[in-house]
C-alpha cells in the first residue's frame, strides 16, 4: 500500500507539472500576442495614429499586419528608415499572405525608406497584399531582388473584396526590381509548373504587381526606378510601369512614368507583355483623369503605352520637373502653386533650391513669379490688381467715417496695407467672450496683423483718401473659428467675419449657414448696424456681424472661394420689414414667419444712433423668428435725438389684418393701406413704444399665380369662371362672372378676390 500510494502521487505531481508548464506556454503566447499590439505608442486612430519611429518599429507593425492584430489601424511614419542591408536584407513584407492583408490606412510623412529586399516568395515590395488599404506620402528606393510572382516597389499584390479600393496617393517609387532570377512558372501554392504553361511571368509593376480584385487609384504618384532582367539572355517578362495586372479597375490621376523596362522584349507570343503604365484584362476599365505622362527610355519594340507623352518643350506659365534622356529633356508639368509655396505631386518645393520666388509692384499691379530651378524648369506668374479702398476721415461732430474692413490677401500685416496705419488710426476687432473691442496699438500690439476671414472696425482721423491691399489674395479654402460664450445679454455668439476674397461672396453659400442665423448686419460709415438677408451680397475687403447659434464652444467654419448667388427660391417663410430714419440715421428691423433662431439686436457702434429692434419672448431682435399662430409684437424703438421719424413698413405674405398702434400718440395704422408712419421721437419715450397686430392666413401655399392687378382706377381681372370679392372681414362684395380680361370697381381697401373654375385661384389686393 505504501509504494502503491508513494506511485500514485508521484503521478500527480508529474501531471501537476505538465499542466502548470502548459499554462505558463499558453500565457506567454497571449502576453507576446498582446505585446505586439501594445508596442507602438499612439492608439491606432485617424486623429492619434500608432507611430513608427525605427526600424524595430517597423518589424513590430509587420508582425502585428502578419497576425491580423491592428491591420486595419492608422499608422504614420516620423523619421527615414533603411530596411536591409546587401549583406542582410529583409524578407519580410508587410501582409505577407492572401488572407494576412493591410488594410488600414498608412502615412509616410513624405519621409522615404530605403529597401533592400531578397524574398523567395510572392508578393515582393513594402507591403506585400493589401485590401481597402491606403498608402500616401512615401518614397521607397532600393532594390527588390525576387524569383517569385507580384513584385512591385509599393504593394506586391492588391485583392480587394467587395470591390473596395486600394489608394496609394503621393507615393514615389525609385526601387529597381532584379528579376535576373525568375523562375519559369510557380503557382499559387508555390509549385513549379512545366515549361510552356506561363515561362518567366513576373507580373511585376513599379508600384503594384498585380491588383486582383476590387479597385486600384493612383493619386499624384511616380514611377523613377527600373525593373530589369541582365542576363545577356533575357528570360523575364510582363512587366509595367506602375501595375503589372489589373484584373479589374484602375484609376489614375497626375501621375507619371519615368522609369526603366529592361526585361524581353515584345514578340507575337508575348504581345503587350511590357507596358509603360498596366496589363490588363480585357473586361478590366481604365481611367485617367486628367493627363498622366509617361517618359519614353524604351529601346524594345512593341511596347504598350498609355497616358500622355511628356512634353519636349517647356509648357507656357507652369513649373514643370525635368527628365533628360540621352540628349532630350522632357518636362512634366504637374507642380501647384498656393500663394508664395509650390508643391509637386503632393510634395513642398523648397525656395532658392527648387524655385526661385521675385515680387514686383507696379503702379496698379502687385506681380508674383516663380522660376524653376535644378531639376525644376520653366516660369510661372501670377498678376493681380491692387485693391484700393476710398475712406473718408473722421468726422467727430456727426460721428461718421467708420469702416468694416477685411483682408483678401494671405497673412498681411497692418503696416503692409498702403496707408492704413499711423498714430490718428483706429483698429478695432470683437472679442465676443468679453464683449469688448479690443484696439490695436503700435506700442502695445494685442495684434498686428489681419487674420483671415476675421473683420476689423477701422476709421482715420488723417485727411482720408484711400488705403490699398497689394500681395498675395487668398485662394481656396478659408477657416474660421466663431465663438459663442452664452451670457444673460443680447450679444452671446456675435463674430465679425470678413470676405477674405478679392471679389463678392454671399453668406449660405462662400460662407456657410450651417452654425450661423440667419442674415447679418453690414456697419455703415455712421457706426449704425443695418441687417441684412443673405441675397444681398458682400463686397471685397468688407466685414459682416454674423451670430454663431447651437454651439457651446469654438466651432470652425469653412469659406470657399466661389462668387455663386444663393438660389432662388419661393419663400415660405413671409416676412415684415420695418424701416426708420430721419435726415441722418436709418435703422431697420423684420419680423419673419419661420422657425430656428433669430438674429439679435447688436447696440449701434455709434450710440447717438437710434434703435429700431422686436422684442420677442425675452430677447431683442432685429430679425425676429416668430410662429404662424402669433397676433401680436412688440416694435421698439430708442433713440437720443429728438426728432421727426418716419416709420416705413413693406409686408410679403397673406395678411387679413395688419395694424401698427402707437402706444404714446394712440396711432392706429391700417399697414394694409399706408405703408409710412411719421412720429416725434425723443430719448425720454418708452422703448416699447410700438405694438404690432395681425391677422395672419397661413394658407398662402394655395395661392395661384396672380390674375388681378390695379390700372389707375381699375381693378383688371383676366380669367374665366365665377368671381368672388371679399373684405378682410370675410363679408362678400361681389359675385360675378368673368370671361377673358374685365374691369371691375371696387374702392380703396383690401380685398380677397377667388375666382372659380376649372381650378380654384385665390388672390389678395390692396386697391389704393
Amino acid at each position: 500500500m505504501k509504494n502503491a500510494f508513494s506511485n500514485g502521487t508521484k503521478m500527480n505531481l508529474t501531471t501537476n507539472l505538465v499542466a502548470r508548464k502548459f499554462m505558463f506556454t499558453l500565457l506567454a503566447i497571449l502576453m507576446t500576442t498582446l505585446s505586439w499590439a501594445q508596442q507602438l505608442s499612439g492608439e491606432g486612430t485617424e486623429d492619434n495614429p500608432y507611430l513608427i519611429n525605427n526600424a524595430d518599429d517597423w518589424k513590430t507593425f509587420t508582425n502585428n499586419v502578419n497576425k491580423s492584430v491592428n491591420n486595419t489601424a492608422y499608422y504614420l511614419l516620423k523619421a527615414d528608415l533603411y530596411l536591409g542591408t546587401e549583406v542582410e536584407p529583409i524578407t519580410t513584407v508587410v501582409g505577407h499572405q492572401r488572407n494576412r492583408q493591410f488594410k488600414g490606412t498608412f502615412d509616410g510623412g513624405f519621409h522615404t525608406i530605403h529597401l533592400i529586399m531578397n524574398r523567395t516568395n510572392d508578393f515582393a515590395g513594402l507591403f506585400g497584399t493589401t485590401d481597402n488599404a491606403t498608402i500616401k506620402n512615401i518614397t521607397v528606393d532600393g532594390t527588390i531582388t525576387t524569383d517569385h510572382k507580384f513584385a512591385g516597389g509599393i504593394v506586391g499584390y492588391s485583392n480587394n473584396t467587395s470591390n473596395n479600393t486600394t489608394r496609394l496617393i503621393n507615393c514615389i517609387s525609385r526601387v529597381h526590381i532584379i528579376c535576373d532570377s525568375i523562375r519559369e512558372y510557380i503557382d499559387y501554392n508555390g509549385n513549379v509548373q512545366p515549361t510552356g504553361t506561363k515561362p518567366y511571368d513576373c507580373t511585376h509593376g513599379g508600384l503594384v504587381g498585380q491588383n486582383e480584385s476590387g479597385i486600384i487609384s493612383f493619386e499624384n504618384c511616380i514611377f523613377e526606378g527600373s525593373i530589369t532582367d541582365s542576363k545577356e539572355e533575357k528570360t523575364a517578362n510582363k512587366c509595367t510601369g506602375f501595375i503589372g495586372w489589373v484584373n479589374n479597375t484602375v484609376y489614375y490621376t497626375n501621375c507619371t512614368m519615368a522609369g526603366t523596362i529592361d526585361v524581353k522584349a515584345n514578340d507575337n507570343s508575348l504581345k503587350d507583355s511590357m507596358a509603360n503604365f498596366h496589363r490588363k484584362a480585357a473586361s478590366a476599365k481604365v481611367y485617367f483623369n486628367g493627363p498622366s505622362y509617361y517618359i519614353s527610355d524604351y529601346t524594345y519594340p512593341g511596347l504598350a503605352t498609355q497616358g500622355t507623352q511628356a512634353p519636349t518643350t517647356e509648357p507656357d506659365n507652369a513649373i514643370s520637373k525635368k527628365y533628360i534622356v540621352g540628349k532630350t529633356t522632357y518636362y512634366v508639368p504637374s507642380a501647384e502653386i498656393y500663394g508664395d509655396e509650390v508643391s509637386y505631386y503632393g510634395r513642398d518645393l523648397v525656395e532658392s533650391k527648387d524655385f526661385r520666388l521675385t515680387k514686383q509692384h507696379t503702379e496698379d499691379q502687385y506681380i508674383i513669379t516663380f522660376q524653376g530651378l535644378d531639376r525644376y524648369a520653366g516660369t510661372y506668374q501670377e498678376v493681380y490688381n491692387k485693391i484700393d479702398v476710398n475712406i473718408t476721415p473722421w468726422d467727430a461732430e456727426k460721428q461718421t467715417g467708420w469702416y468694416a474692413l477685411s483682408s483678401p490677401n494671405q497673412d498681411i500685416a497692418f503696416s503692409e496695407v498702403e496707408n492704413l496705419t499711423s498714430a490718428t488710426h483706429n483698429i478695432y476687432r470683437y472679442d465676443e467672450k468679453n464683449r469688448i473691442w479690443q484696439e490695436y496699438r503700435n506700442t502695445a500690439n494685442i495684434y498686428s496683423a489681419f487674420e483671415n476671414g476675421r473683420g476689423y472696425i477701422y476709421r482715420t482721423l488723417d485727411n482720408g483718401g484711400t488705403i490699398t491691399f497689394n500681395g498675395t489674395p487668398n485662394r481656396g479654402d478659408v477657416s474660421y473659428t466663431l465663438s459663442s460664450t452664452y451670457k444673460t445679454d443680447n450679444c452671446t455668439g456675435f463674430n465679425l467675419i470678413g470676405n477674405p476674397y478679392t471679389h463678392s461672396i454671399y453668406k449660405g453659400v462662400a460662407i456657410p449657414d450651417d452654425y450661423l442665423s440667419d442674415g447679418y448686419c453690414l456697419l455703415n460709415t455712421d457706426g449704425t448696424w443695418l441687417y441684412k438677408s443673405d441675397a444681398d451680397a458682400i463686397p471685397a475687403t468688407t466685414a459682416i456681424l454674423v451670430q454663431a447659434q447651437n454651439i457651446r464652444s469654438a466651432q470652425t467654419i469653412t469659406m470657399k472661394d466661389t462668387k455663386a448667388a444663393p438660389t432662388a427660391k419661393r419663400a415660405n417663410n413671409d416676412n415684415i420689414w420695418f424701416t426708420v430714419k430721419n435726415g441722418q440715421y436709418n435703422d431697420v428691423a423684420c419680423i419673419e414667419f419661420k422657425e430656428g433662431d433669430g438674429f439679435n439686436k447688436m447696440a449701434h457702434y455709434n450710440e447717438d444712433a437710434p434703435m429700431l429692434y422686436v422684442s420677442y419672448n425675452g430677447q431683442e431682435y432685429a430679425a425676429a423668428n416668430v410662429s404662424d399662430d402669433t397676433k401680436v409684437i412688440d416694435l421698439c424703438f430708442k433713440t437720443k435725438e429728438t426728432s421727426r421719424y418716419t416709420l416705413s413698413f413693406k409686408a410679403n405674405g397673406m395678411f387679413d389684418y395688419l395694424h401698427l398702434i402707437d402706444r404714446i400718440t394712440g396711432e392706429d395704422v391700417d399697414m394694409l393701406i399706408d405703408d409710412e408712419y411719421s412720429f416725434i421721437g425723443t430719448s425720454t419715450d418708452n422703448a416699447d413704444r410700438f405694438i404690432l397686430k395681425f391677422s395672419y392666413n397661413t394658407g398662402h401655399d394655395d395661392v395661384d399665380e396672380v390674375f388681378a392687378y390695379q390700372n389707375g382706377s381699375d381693378l383688371i381681372v383676366n380669367g374665366e369662371g365665377e368671381l368672388q370679392v371679399f373684405d378682410v372681414t370675410g363679408r362678400m362684395m361681389m359675385n360675378a362672372s368673368v370671361n377673358g380680361d374685365q374691369r371691375i370697381n371696387l374702392k380703396q381697401g383690401v380685398y380677397i378676390l377667388r375666382l372659380l373654375g376649372n381650378d380654384v385661384k385665390t388672390q389678395k389686393i390692396v386697391v389704393r
